[in-house]
């Protein structure tokens, strides 16, 4: 489609840099398939990813702009603009942002991002705190979905597949394998020395952390009371969850598994609606990420279930 230079005359510069991309005039950020899986897979983000009130785990922002910068330097958000300077296009009730990435040259074609308030309900009445927490919203989904970067939080591996006889298994419900023979004292003192205290209970046949093992023992042990083991296995899953994880083998560490234990405890407590300072469970936890081994790690649970009304 062929134009004249009189059809831009009454174009503001926003609306000329929408016709331009409307008609693929732009050149494209790439990110190359090594480079997303890298930071698709990144585990560090575990220890900053939250609730909502809904259950559904997120990303703050400040984090989400760090590992950008840590992973990719050069790029940072932008949204569309309706005109300069405003960036929400839509009507009473839909409106909606438009983020992109971008490195100051390229950049990725944009996203629709819903305003909405906290509870995930569409905004009828615009303000200028609604407009700057969806940006900040907005932004950490354009960063995940075009790096990669806290993606998994979206991409609904959660979601327990069908077997083929149709019926839903969580991961953590699978046959457990073997707990390798501890180790004594003395043996281990004459190897070199675990990685984490605990790291030897629950070791898998290479020597590995054996994260599987040490969750479904405690899954098993049952030490929030649940009416059956079912439902104290379905805690594990719910804990993997509010960290970013999917399965218990992506916990590689001792150290990384006390924030799953962390999370069952959080969850729990959430459940049952426990009323306790951030400053005891803090305690609470502390005492439980102290122990040494799954069996242990149970038991101090079960001392904090408890200790609660």
């Amino acid at each position: 489609m062929l134009y004249s230079p009189s059809d831009f005359s009454s174009m503001d510069p926003a609306q000329q840099a929408a016709m331009d991309r409307y008609n693929g005039i732009f050149s494209p950020l790439e990110i190359s398939a090594e480079a997303f899986k890298a930071a698709y897979d990144t585990p560090d983000i575990a220890p900053h990813i939250e609730k909502d009130y809904k259950g559904l785990s997120y990303l703050s922002w400040p984090f989400a702009y760090r590992y950008l910068k840590e992973h990719f330097p050069t790029y940072f958000v932008a949204f569309e603009e309706k005109t300069v300077g405003e960036v929400v296009f839509g009507t009473p009730g839909a409106y909606y942002l438009r983020p992109y990435l971008t490195d100051g040259c390229r950049r990725t074609v944009a996203l629709i991002f819903p305003i909405m308030d906290r509870k995930h309900n569409s905004i009828k009445e615009l303000d200028g705190r609604a407009i700057s927490d969806n940006c900040q919203r907005a932004a950490v989904k354009a960063i995940a979905t075009f790096t990669g970067l806290g993606l998994r939080l979206y991409a609904g591996e959660d979601i327990p597949k069908e077997d083929e006889k149709g019926s839903a298994k969580l991961p953590l419900q699978q046959e457990a394998p073997k707990q390798a023979t501890r180790t004594s004292k003395a043996s281990t003192a004459a190897q070199s020395a675990p990685e984490a205290p605990g790291a030897a209970s629950t070791a898998s046949s290479n020597g590995a952390f054996d994260a599987k093992t040490a969750l479904t023992t405690i899954c098993k042990a049952n030490p929030f009371g649940y009416a059956d083991e079912k439902a104290s296995m379905a805690l594990g899953k719910a804990a993997l969850e509010a960290i970013g994880l999917s399965r218990a083998t992506e916990v590689k560490t001792w150290q990384q598994f006390g924030n799953v234990a962390a999370a069952m405890m959080t969850v729990w407590a959430k459940e049952e609606h426990i009323v306790i300072t951030k400053a005891e469970m803090t305690k609470e936890i502390d005492l439980v990420r102290a122990c040494d081994n799954a069996e242990a790690m149970a038991e101090a649970m079960k001392a904090f279930v408890a200790k609660k009304p």
